[in-house]
């Protein structure tokens, strides 16, 4: 019974310090209670430090797109293929929001405790939302000659969470950017289908295979076409969590070797304008 004791002491121990331990189960039901109990403790410290993780590389995953296109257009403007414009001089404000936003963030992306953090909808048109985007991924995009085309030009308000449906299409948008060789060409198209708006991104990429297809939302998956490729495998689990916040959800076609199409939908009363 004092061994009994004593593993279950340094089993206490052990979880205090992070240490995963595994001792035998003791036959006094009193101790086996309290050991079952430890373990029980683990195995939810375990998860929680999990999310945690799972969160922090959201957020290092999520900044890298606006501080990526500020440092493509100071290294444009700089090295004067960038023109200082107005209007790209608003793609880096818009970028500086988006980081602002992203601090704004921060505490629920990394409160292992909170699913979500806390939503923020306004009402916004969905064109000139996307037009922002493409403008300031235009120039990264064109230092590897892939085309990034906008092909619809409507105007419609929508009421959602901008910072949500931003991350989602900029995500969608930088995999397309990834799996598509130099020469390629991306397309981005939007459209009013019944009670839902329809936000295609469509990529002439490696293709992604049947096998893969499956699990291509899951969190730190990296299937057959990223073995060539940097990232953590969480950009498209970003995107499919932020637009199961909003009442969205996205689908996948693609075929190996013949590009993929990302298609968002979102349910939502909109207005035409």
């Amino acid at each position: 019974m004092s061994k009994d004791l004593i593993q279950t002491a340094e089993q206490a121990v052990n979880i205090d310090l992070g240490q995963e331990t595994r001792y035998p189960k003791s036959r006094v039901p009193e101790i086996k209670t309290i050991q079952d109990s430890l373990e029980a403790l683990q195995t939810r410290l375990k998860l929680k430090q999990t999310s945690r993780k799972k969160r922090i590389d959201e957020l290092v995953h999520q900044t890298r797109t606006p501080l990526t296109i500020l440092r493509t257009h100071l290294e444009g403007f700089q090295d004067g293929v960038i023109q200082f414009t107005a209007d790209e001089v608003k793609t880096c404000e818009t970028q500086i929001d988006n980081l602002s936003s992203i601090i704004t963030n921060m505490s629920g992306l990394i409160d292992a405790e909170k699913e979500t953090g806390e939503l923020r909808t306004t009402t916004i048109e969905i064109s000139a939302l996307i037009r922002q985007i493409v403008a300031g991924l235009k120039a990264q995009f064109d230092q590897k000659s892939v085309a990034l085309e906008l092909v619809s030009h409507g105007k419609f308000s929508v009421h959602t969470d901008p910072y949500r449906l931003s991350q989602a299409i900029y995500n969608l948008l930088t995999n397309a950017y990834k799996f598509t060789p130099p020469g390629g060409h991306v397309t981005i198209a939007y459209e009013v289908v019944d009670d839902e708006l329809v936000i295609s991104v469509h990529d002439t990429g490696v293709g992604i295979s049947p096998e893969d297809q499956t699990r291509v939302f899951d969190a730190y998956f990296r299937g057959g076409n990223a073995l060539h490729s940097s990232g953590e495998g969480i950009g498209l689990y970003i995107a499919k969590e932020n637009l199961q916040q909003i009442g969205g959800r996205i689908e996948l076609e693609s075929d190996r070797n013949s590009g993929s199409k990302f298609t968002i939908f979102i349910p939502c009363n909109m207005e035409q304008s």
